[in-house]
This record gives C-alpha cells, structure tokens and sequence, in this order.
C-alpha cells in the first residue's frame, strides 16, 4: 500500500477560510521548489553523462565509466545515512508526506545520489520530500495543525509538476482520502492547489509560466477503434505487466531483507548489478545504457524501436532486476516510472508477438497495470496511462487502461492476501477493531 508517513488527520485541519489563504502561497511554493529540483537534476544528468565523456574523450560512457557512477551515487548514499534522518522512508513502503528541514538533507542527496547517477528510481519521491519540507520550513513557527496542512499542500504541487497533468494528481488525492491516508476536508483544498500549481507552470497572459512538462511516451501510432485483438492481447499484456511489478517488487523486499544485515555491501552490490546489466545490454542489443540506466523516461522512445523479442525480453530482465535492486538497497527515488518502462517494454513485445494488436492500446493496458501492482492506486494508473498516450488519440483506448487497472490491483490484492496469509499469526498487524 502507499504509506503516507505523516498522515494529516480531520483535527490537523485549519479553519476553511485559513485553508483558503494558505492553499494559494503554497501552491505556488510547491511549484518553485519542483521547478528548481527539476532544473538541477536535468543539468547535473547533462553533466555526468554527456559532458564528463566529452571531457575524457568519449562519443558515449565508456564501459569503466559506467561501472564507476553508480558507485559513486552510492557513496553518495552513504554519506546521507549518516545525517539526520538516514534518507527517510524507502520506496517499497510507497509515497512519503513527512519530510521536515531537520531530516531534508539526507533524503535530498540520497535522492541525487540515486537519480544522477543512474540508478533506477523516479523523481516523484524527491519532488514530494521538497514540497513537504518547504512547506514545514515556512510554517515552523505555526501550530503543528497548520504546519501538516501546509506541508500537503505544497507536496501536492510539487509532485504534480512532473506529471504535466493536474488530473493524475487530483486523482492521486481522491485515491489516498479513499485509503483513509489523508482527511475528505483536504480535498478541496488539494484541488484548488493543484489548479494554481498548474496555472504556475503554464504561465498566464504574456507569462510563459515555471515550465511545464510533458509527460508522454513519443512515437506512439494513433488509436482510432479498439479491436477483438486489441482487447484480448491488451488484457494478456496487462498481466504480464503486472507480474514484472510484482517479481521486481519481490527482488527489492529479498534486497532489503540483506540491506538490513549488510547495508553497505548490498548498496554497492546493487550499484554494480545494474551497472552491469546496462553494459551486458548495450554490448547485446546495441542500444544505449538509458534502456536499463535511469527512470526509464530517457529510455522509453529507444524502446518502442526495438524490434527483437530476444533483445525486448532481455531489456526488461535487465530492467526488472535493476528495479528490485534500487527498489530495496536503500537508494532513495520514486517507483512509478520504472513500471511505467516496464510496462512500455511488455506492450513492444507483445506487438512483436502479434502484430495486428495496437502497440497504443498495449501500452495503455501495460502501462496502467504496472503502475496499480506498485502503487495500489488503481484509478491514478488507468488515468495516467491515458495521459501518456494522449496524442495517439488514447481516449479511445479507456477500457483497456480500465481492464489494466484492474488486473493490476487484482494480482497486486492476491499478493499481499497471500503474504498475510504465509506470515507467522505473531507478526500479523493487530486488528482495527
């Protein structure tokens, strides 16, 4: 389940109209803080992937090179366990709400550590850790209530700025009021926030905006009906997406069982491993590190020209394996746009497998079954997998990211049934009643 550490209870709430007042400052606070970290992060990436093998002479990352970075971000890592805080909550538990001043500093560079240096995580941990510690840091003085409510909203804006669609986010609201993470009374005013942050990032008038981003998967053919094999290979594929999750899932709990025994070793084992995996990749295929590397956002229009089967299976091996190892090391980074590559490379394989199905319409399906196995948030998934499809006309493909969805949540549901079920009655959660 995504866990929100520091859950903002009904009585955290302010009054409505100080909800009001405080909803737009931070809304727009949320804004500046993701549109720096997104800034330093793209041109620190420019610098230690494209300028660094300039320097030293090289038309790509030499094989040594890439072997070296990830090291280097993991004692990056290390460095921040040893400040306040210990780099917070890990991305297995889910999205986090409770970053203070007091312990950003660890989370922030574990989170450059990671990020930079090419280990596969997201931005949406980081970006949410900025938002909740601006808006701590900026309301250190007032009562504990206004502070909590303050922290949500400028994580709401943050996090929506590298999403590119408010709408993914109002949903991602709605999904964690549902799960009783967050108060019904802050919907509202989340959706009002989420409307400033937007406004901040597109601009108004002659004001060009902070920089909006746009958050698709390029190249994608248009989708103009859905056929009887679209929907019965779209379904096929979401399965498959939704086991890859779930195997990289398990591969990071199996990593952080030995993390908590060895985690120094199993840091730098896990640098090393993916690490290998791009080289291994890259020397097989003859595409580049970025389809194992990174997010998978830099990886994603080089997927989706991928024409081997050998070569898509092989890359998603690599991939799930670099995931579940970031996953559980103690690397700090969000878990969505993994499996959103995951799910991207399951729908190019399934065209390949059978090329009358719609390679849209796959990665609809994929995309938003992969999201639900990792983040439990259903319609968030079905909605962002039709965002990221939209310029190939992917309305049209809306009971695919429906079906994938909840394939998605089915398998995710019968995991953990089957977890609870395997775990010893002493370490079973206590009961709500």
């Amino acid at each position: 389940m995504t866990t929100v550490a520091a859950e903002v209870n009904a009585d955290d709430l302010p009054s409505p109209l100080k909800a009001i007042a405080l909803t737009i400052p931070f809304a727009l606070l949320g804004s500046v803080v993701a549109t720096l970290f997104l800034f330093i992060e793209e041109h620190l990436l420019t610098v230690v992937w494209t300028d660094l093998p300039k320097a030293l002479g090289m038309s790509e990352p030499a094989w040594w090179l890439v072997m070296l970075l990830p090291l280097v971000g993991a004692g990056i890592v290390m460095i921040a366990w040893k400040l306040p805080g210990r780099t917070g909550g890990g991305p297995l538990e889910g999205l986090h709400f409770d970053v203070r001043p007091d312990t950003f500093a660890s989370v922030i560079l574990a989170a450059f550590g990671t990020l930079i240096f090419g280990m596969v995580l997201g931005p949406e941990a980081p970006l949410l850790a900025c938002g909740t510690a601006a808006g701590a840091f900026v309301l250190r003085r007032q009562p504990d209530a206004v502070m909590k409510f303050g922290m949500l909203m400028t994580a709401l804006a943050a996090i929506a700025a590298i999403f590119g669609n408010p709408v993914v986010v109002v949903l991602m609201l709605a999904e964690f009021a549902a799960l009783g993470m967050i108060p019904a009374a802050a919907l509202m005013p989340g959706f009002v926030a989420l409307g400033v942050a937007y406004v901040a990032e597109t601009g108004v008038g002659r004001w060009s905006g902070l920089g909006h981003a746009t958050l698709a998967v390029p190249g994608l053919p248009q989708f103009t009906s859905l056929s009887v094999t679209d929907l019965l290979v779209g379904l096929g594929a979401g399965v498959v997406a939704a086991a890859a999750t779930l195997v990289a899932r398990k591969i990071g709990e199996r990593v952080a069982l030995g993390a908590k025994r060895n985690p120094y070793i199993v840091l730098l084992a896990a640098a090393l491993v993916t690490s290998v995996l791009a080289i291994a990749v890259r020397e097989a295929t003859g595409g580049s590190i970025n389809l194992v590397l990174f997010s998978g956002q830099p990886g994603m229009s080089e997927m989706l020209t991928e024409t081997s089967l050998g070569a898509v299976i092989l890359i998603l091996v690599a991939k799930m394996v670099a995931y579940g190892g970031a996953l559980g090391a103690g690397f700090r980074g969000g878990p969505i746009f993994p499996a959103v590559f995951l799910g991207v490379a399951i729908a190019v394989g399934g065209v390949i497998l059978f090329p009358a199905a719609s390679l849209t319409g796959l990665v609809v399906a994929a995309v938003a079954a992969a999201v639900t196995a990792t983040l439990r948030a259903p319609f968030t998934a079905a909605v962002l997998a039709l965002m990221l499809a939209t310029q190939a006309g992917a309305a049209n493909a809306a009971a695919l990211a429906i079906f994938g969805a909840a394939i998605g949540f089915v398998l995710r549901a019968a995991l953990d049934k089957w977890e609870a079920d395997r775990r010893p009655s002493s370490l079973q959660p206590a009961s709500d009643s």
